[in-house]
């Protein structure tokens, strides 16, 4: 098994000392940087992924996974040429005004960031045009709005409207989740995508923006 297999073998293993053992010796041989990234930490990552969504891994297995791959990437990143370091784009995630519940919402930011985008997480109970004036200013490709209670999960359309209303709508991607949100709340109020959970965000926005891995 090449040393990039390992790696990813590795990570989706959680072996905190193994991995960044063989991803130090991949460097030392030569490895490419970016091959080291993608084929070896990001697609361990998603081998975990893989195995939450299947029920084989659990929620704390997920979070462990991406605090390992943050370490790694952290080990990778200044050997990467500026081209393999650029972000995938650039994501604002808040959760919606009147919602105190932050934990999906961190998911998917951190899991996000591992997979390459550059992502600004406002926190919680965010107003509505604090929103949009923020995904204006990083010039955002992708809004996440998260909502958990079902007396906040209006304002995730309120956003919408107001993009509309302001005529930018066209502008950027919305995409939903959290509580009880599903894929048909988001085709009512018109975002573009929903996600039940931070490894599903992350492909939802890698197909909006036509993004591999």
């Amino acid at each position: 098994m090449e040393l990039i297999d390992r790696i990813r073998e590795s990570v989706m293993a959680m072996d905190e000392d193994k991995s960044e053992a063989l991803v130090k010796e991949a460097l030392d041989k030569g490895v490419d940087a970016g091959d080291i990234l993608n084929r070896g930490i990001v697609a361990g990552l998603e081998g975990v992924g893989e195995k939450f969504e299947q029920g084989d891994y659990f929620l704390l297995e997920l979070q462990l996974a991406g605090e390992l791959a943050q370490k790694l990437i952290s080990v990778v990143k200044p050997h990467l040429t500026v081209e393999e370091a650029a972000a995938k784009g650039t994501v604002v995630m808040a959760t919606v005004k009147g919602d105190l519940h932050n934990i999906g919402k961190n998911m998917v930011s951190l899991q996000l960031s591992l997979a390459g985008y550059q992502v600004y997480d406002m926190g919680i109970d965010q107003a509505t045009m604090d929103i949009i004036d923020r995904a204006q200013q990083v010039n955002a490709d992708v809004i996440g709005l998260s909502a958990l209670l079902q007396t906040t999960i209006p304002n995730q359309e309120e956003v919408i409207q107001y993009l509309k209303e302001l005529e930018l709508r066209e502008r950027f991607k919305v995409i939903i989740g959290g509580g009880f949100t599903n894929q048909l709340h988001a085709d009512l109020i018109g975002a573009d995508g929903w996600a039940e959970n931070a490894v599903q965000a992350v492909q939802v926005i890698n197909s909006l923006l036509g993004k591999g891995r």
